[in-house]
């Protein structure tokens, strides 16, 4: 009796794999075409499929996104045979493949089939030594074009082509010839500027990014990012761009950014490859300063800070004034919901941040009023004033070329020994030391530095300058404001005016003569007395001439 038995449908694992995923992209159409003709001519039920976009053919195939889940052990009585399109959409590594093939193939009795390769059957020796074969062609030839790709990228990157990609916020592609470059972007260039200013005048990162997402400034994600995902500045996005080389128009290079910050590169010439900058290196050494003084504890310059903040001291215990809010929103007591805002001594109570003494004496200080008085005491005293700024006449001292000697050699210090390395280092450091020694025994004369009007009074000057600017104003020129309660001012008189005078400059304004005190005093709120030390105020001032 002849006994029939029924042949067991296959299951299939479909998966398909593109390097670079584009628009133009047709390879899974034709992919996904002949399979599904291969599948129905054999009878084979698919039993899942997985589409691993952007994945290299380097990557091993149980380490993929989408199918490497598939072949995990739970799934493994799901499927029995994997159909791939070629073999190298699967393996572009030979120790991979042989590992698959042993541990799934040999061990659990699993398929691997190539259907535009339809002809290798992989169940036989020869079979296998051919697929052998065809894997190991596939990663010699993924290397092959990995060694094309890093000398193409290594000679665009020195001849500051762009090959595309992420690019710097403030600059854009654009196209001469077959070569794409970049270049200052007509908008977002003179944002990368501005961010840069408003840092140095004083601006906190934060209220920079606050300003760029009111304005509706894209980001850098944003407008090379995926369309419909949102992206906003934050202060670490300002401080990022800011402190980097890419807005001084050096390009760089590093294998992985993650890992490894990257390098300026280095041209033919020896030189640092370098296209059109955002800003010059003088505001990006000034940005500098500013970011590692902010950076700094205690720095007072952050955003929504007070005016006096570490401008403002106790005048008992010399304590940092810090400004609380206390808001009646809910209370009984203040059925108008009132916020009131004061300025405390941080010593007032001596458990808080470790403070080692305590000082409640001052008590709380309205801030408002304190505020208030101080800036209507400096306009009253030197608003009508003229500001001036130094201005440097240039002698025979050589000192512009020996600060850019000076800036070349730091760069490249750092640049070596911080950031991986620069080719011929000590070469070039031996040549930059030699010039920079040929050029300090020149003779040579002191320069001069003399302070030209600006035309812009102090008033005008405050009044253009929002909350943060005048706090930061007013830190940088060294202002001190010592306050004390109105009855114990005359017992402590002589002591604040020591306390505010030891705070003053030293350098004297040059070619003007100005009856501005030292320090000033005035009443707040009926209640306090504030000493202003004006600090190097004075030293930028000058007499209006008559009118």
């Amino acid at each position: 009796m002849l006994i029939m038995t029924e042949k067991k449908q296959l299951r299939a694992i479909v998966a398909k794999r593109l390097s670079h995923m584009t628009d133009a992209t047709t390879h899974l159409v034709t992919e996904t075409e002949t399979i599904d003709e291969y599948v129905k001519r054999k009878n084979i039920k698919v039993w899942a499929e997985a589409e691993d976009l952007d994945v290299s053919g380097g990557k091993p195939i149980r380490e993929r996104p989408k199918v490497g889940k598939l072949l995990s052990l739970e799934f493994l009585d799901e499927w029995d045979v994997l159909i791939l399109y070629k073999l190298d959409r699967g393996f572009r590594n030979h120790l991979d493949f042989v590992t698959f093939y042993h541990e799934y193939c040999e061990r659990y009795g699993k398929q691997i089939v190539s259907v535009g390769e339809e002809g290798l059957d992989m169940s036989t020796n020869m079979g296998r030594m051919f697929a052998g074969i065809l894997v190991q062609f596939a990663e010699w030839e993924l290397h092959t074009i990995s060694e094309r790709r890093t000398k193409a990228m290594s000679v665009m990157r020195r001849e500051a082509r762009y090959p595309g990609g992420p690019y710097p916020f403030g600059y854009e592609p654009y196209q001469v010839g077959a070569y794409w470059y970049l270049r200052p972007h007509p908008v977002y260039a003179k944002e990368v500027e501005q961010m840069a200013l408003a840092l140095v005048s004083g601006k906190a990162a934060v209220s920079i990014a606050a300003d760029l997402n009111a304005r509706g400034i894209p980001t850098v994600k944003a407008q090379q990012g995926k369309p419909g995902k949102t992206y906003t500045w934050t202060a670490a996005t300002v401080r990022h761009i800011l402190s980097g080389d890419q807005i001084r128009g050096y390009v760089m290079h590093s294998p992985d950014w993650r890992k490894v910050p990257p390098v300026r590169v280095v041209g033919a010439d020896g030189e640092f490859v370098r296209r059109e900058p955002l800003i010059d290196d003088e505001l990006w050494f000034k940005v500098q300063e500013v970011l590692t003084a902010n950076a700094q504890p205690r720095s007072g310059i952050r955003f929504g800070a007070s005016l006096l903040l570490r401008v403002g001291f106790c005048g008992y215990c010399g304590g940092t004034l810090h400004r609380v809010n206390r808001n009646y929103t809910n209370s009984n007591k203040f059925p108008n919901g009132k916020e009131y805002r004061y300025y405390y001594c941080q010593n007032r109570r001596n458990e808080l941040k470790g403070s080692q003494q305590k000082c409640d004496t001052l008590g709380s200080v309205p801030t408002d009023s304190l505020d208030d008085a101080v800036a209507t005491k400096l306009l009253e005293v030197i608003g009508r004033y003229e500001l001036t700024e130094k201005r440097l006449i240039e002698g025979d001292d050589h000192s512009a070329t020996l600060k850019k000697l000076g800036m070349q050699i730091a760069d490249l210090t750092t640049q070596h020994y911080v950031n991986n390395g620069v080719p011929d280092f000590h070469k070039r450091m031996q040549e930059l030391e030699a010039e920079h020694a040929r050029v300090s025994a020149l003779p040579r004369e002191k320069p001069k530095v003399r302070r030209i009007a600006t035309g812009k009074t102090f008033a005008k000057h405050w009044e253009e300058m929002d909350d943060e600017q005048k706090h930061a104003y007013l830190k940088s020129a060294g202002v001190h404001v010592l306050v004390v309660r109105k009855e114990d001012y005359t017992a402590r008189r002589e002591e604040l005016a020591v306390s505010t005078a030891s705070e003053q400059g030293t350098e004297a304004a040059d070619d003007f003569i100005l009856d501005i005190p030292m320090n000033v005093v005035t009443e707040v709120g009926g209640k306090y007395v504030a000493s202003i030390g004006l600090g190097t105020l004075r030293e930028q001032l000058q007499h209006v001439a008559a009118v």
